[in-house]
């Protein structure tokens, strides 16, 4: 076979296999190669180059964090008036206040459960979604009667891609302290690692549990994954249930 039957054969291998561009091993810049052929031949058509414009956040523009510490004074007092404060109140959140969803529940439940935020569909009612129905048979499994478990938000609304520093900045942990000095509940639970920052327990230990200090009490607390990792996941699930017995026996 001459050369260049050689060659043709050996194109044609590549070509077959899906290859039908050279290659090789050794790097090379072509874009300044290319744009050092342009700037030489017309250097008007490349002005030095402009630093771009820092990133913008994301989410909604975070709440105003000095109205929100001169409310404080205007913070409900009772369980009763929290719902109706919680809904209106401006400085809680800078979205849409007809978005907001209240919490549910009694006041002195046994279980206190805190998520970081309502579910997307949530409208009148707090976890009435696929989050919510977990949870109902959580509470089932606890060996309360529906509804006992007081169900709250950190947020009042749903909020996609929130600035939760900014937030917790604006003052809402505090807020989320005092909703729980007004419900009292025997054990708080906590499914959400933004609103457990939020919270700030006065302790909490290295197997996600701890104590929140109000009212003159020590609130035990567990934290666990969020209500939408566990549904997909029944290893989630086993392990939460496990873990919720020995706190639950222990305290």
């Amino acid at each position: 076979m001459d050369a260049h039957a050689a060659f043709r054969a050996h194109a044609a291998f590549w070509q077959d296999a899906g290859v039908d561009h050279a290659f090789t091993d050794d790097a090379r810049d072509w874009l300044a190669d290319n744009a050092a052929k342009q700037q030489a031949s017309d250097p008007a058509k490349f002005p030095p180059p402009v630093a771009p414009p820092p990133p913008r956040a994301l989410g909604p523009a975070p709440v105003d964090a000095p109205d929100m510490e001169r409310s404080r004074g205007n913070w409900p007092a009772t369980l009763d008036e929290f719902a109706a404060w919680w809904l209106s109140e401006p400085t809680l959140d800078s979205g849409a206040a007809a978005q907001r969803v209240p919490p549910r529940g009694p006041f002195g439940a046994k279980v206190m459960l805190i998520v970081a935020e309502p579910e997307a569909q949530d409208r009148e009612r707090l976890l009435s979604g696929p989050d919510g129905a977990l949870f109902d048979a959580i509470e089932r499994a606890m060996g309360l009667d529906p509804g006992a478990a007081y169900r709250a938000s950190a947020l009042p609304r749903a909020t996609p891609a929130a600035d939760w520093e900014a937030i917790a900045a604006a003052g809402m942990g505090a807020v989320l302290r005092h909703h729980v000095s007004l419900v009292m509940p025997e054990r708080l639970l906590v499914l959400s690692q933004e609103a457990g920052a939020q919270l700030a327990p006065d302790r909490f230990d290295s197997d996600g549990t701890g104590i929140v200090k109000v009212g003159g009490r020590e609130i035990p607390l567990m934290a666990a994954y969020p209500l939408q990792q566990m549904i997909p996941r029944p290893g989630h699930k086993r392990i939460f249930w496990k873990r919720w017995l020995a706190f639950a026996s222990g305290h």
